[in-house]
């Protein structure tokens, strides 16, 4: 059976980049937690987790807050089934991944879940001190009751309004039949005071819908108004081959709620259908005060020949960040771009389409790739798997100097050895298994300093030609690969 593998990615305001991985092979899975506190050039591990009492992972989700090592705090949801009952667990823990407090416990009986998103509205407080002391959280999940009658897939919204000290869980949308509600994704975005409305922010859910034919979007304020209840999602119709769909809200206050300048509230939704990505983002007539319908709603192509997008925000500089999958003349290429939040009805206006990674191999396909900003240094960040035959790896980037940029780390517990390291004239490159294999290396600009292929289990490396200074050593061969940090003195 093949690995496969879910991420999410999460900086914190110092710039500490946190990772999750949640890998499944058959009924085996496990999730990881690293930490990068040098902007993305060296990971730690600090949790490694395997489920116990008899469950598997169904999914996994991570939030963090905070400025400095002594107040961030990681938030954690994980979704745990098996054949009796399902749990939705919910942990606060340290700038460490230590001091963990279980802070929300649901057993669901006769329950299967799917999937769970997390977000926060931590950068985006309240001007009004309302729906931002100390921050919300917003958690939907979805599942499968098979004992209610009729047997219906659900979606479930759980917040919190005060910091994550107590949670409060809402039903919003059910649908009868097996699996009709999956693929979730959450954003907490702005308020919107002077819209009168509600003075909570607004958050948005999207997922995929009738069984994979449809995206259905669903939006109320964090605090799940019951006035501004909608009665059903909106559906955005797909036409097949639906990959995960995604949401951003704005992130920040009601006053600049425009789009082309004009009062407007202010989102993006991303899906793709049939190898092209869609975006939708609301017209000026979109509200709460009467339900919204699709009309009420943009819906246009963003790019054909594409797969697997994802959003984020910068609050700094206000833009809508987005990542995707491509393939152009045989290399399949990883590509980021940013849009101005007021010019989405505009995408002639938005930056150049950035290649961040690229690979022409045959035997490796880039999935799920997801980007983040560093607060600290306003640089894109983003981790993405790579998948070929009989595993997957989870690799990670940010945003370098030059258009250049390379994988610089892979997310796995290494089983390559380098020695001396660091090295004078060379660099022993020692693998687990004997394997045909091609080495390059980086210097940190991105660009290939030196190449070698081998064949066997260990290899000599001359570095008398390098400068001295640090590298990054890619070692591929046709079943694996491995990233190491290289030093020349």
């Amino acid at each position: 059976m093949q690995p496969e593998g879910e991420s999410r990615l999460a900086v914190a305001d110092n710039g500490w980049i946190y990772v999750m991985a949640h890998y499944k092979n058959g009924t085996d899975t496990q999730v990881k937690i690293f930490r990068s506190v040098d902007g993305g050039a060296t990971y730690q591990q600090l949790k490694h987790w395997y489920p116990e009492g008899g469950y598997q992972y169904a999914d996994f989700d991570i939030v963090v807050t905070g400025k400095n090592a002594s107040d961030i705090r990681v938030w954690s949801v994980e979704l745990l089934v098996k054949d009796s009952d399902s749990k939705v667990v919910i942990f606060r823990r340290d700038a460490d991944m230590a001091n963990s407090a279980r802070i929300y416990d649901e057993t669901l009986p006769n329950v299967e879940l799917y999937d769970v998103a997390m977000a926060s509205n931590y950068r985006a407080p309240s001007p009004t001190g309302v729906g931002g002391n100390p921050f919300a959280l917003g958690i939907a999940v979805c599942g499968y009751n098979k004992a209610a009658s009729p047997k219906h897939s659900f979606l479930d919204y759980i917040f919190s309004l005060d910091g994550g000290a107590t949670f409060t869980k809402s039903r919003v949308y059910t649908q009868n039949g097996t699996r009709q509600i999956k693929d979730v994704d959450i954003s907490i975005g702005s308020t919107t005071n002077d819209m009168s409305h509600n003075t909570w922010p607004l958050m948005g859910i999207v997922f995929a819908k009738d069984d994979y034919s449809s995206v259905g979007f669903i939006s109320n304020f964090v605090d799940n108004d019951p006035g501004f209840a909608w009665s059903s999602p909106i559906t955005l119709a797909a036409s097949g081959d639906l990959s995960r769909p995604r949401i951003q809200m704005m992130l920040d206050h009601d006053s600049e709620n425009t789009i082309g300048g004009e009062s407007c509230h202010n989102f993006m939704i991303v899906y793709g259908t049939q190898n092209t990505i869609k975006y939708a983002y609301p017209k000026k007539s979109f509200g709460y005060l009467s339900e919204p319908s699709v009309d009420d709603l943009t819906v246009t192509t963003l790019v054909s020949n594409a797969r697997y997008p994802a959003l984020s925000y910068d609050k700094v500089g206000n833009h809508y960040l987005f990542t995707y999958a491509t393939e152009e003349d045989g290399v399949r290429k990883l590509k980021y771009q940013w849009a101005q939040y007021d010019n989405l009805h505009k995408p002639d206006t938005w930056s150049t389409k950035y290649v961040y990674a690229s690979e022409d191999d045959d035997n490796y396909y880039f999935t799920q790739p997801l980007v983040d900003i560093d607060p600290s240094k306003l640089k894109a960040c983003w981790i993405w798997f790579i998948e070929y035959q009989g595993g997957c790896d989870l690799w990670a980037d940010r945003e370098w100097a030059v258009p250049s940029s390379i994988e610089d780390i892979v997310m796995q517990e290494g089983s390559m050895k380098l020695f001396p390291n660091p090295a004078q004239e060379y660099a022993v490159i020692s693998l687990p298994t004997a394997a045909n294999c091609k080495a390059v290396v980086y210097d940190m600009q991105g660009r290939v300093v030196a190449e070698a292929s081998f064949s066997g289990n260990e290899y000599r490396l001359n570095v008398q030609h390098l400068a001295k200074g640090t590298y990054m050593l890619k070692v591929v061969s046709d079943t694996e690969r491995f990233v190491e940090k290289l030093i020349v003195e």
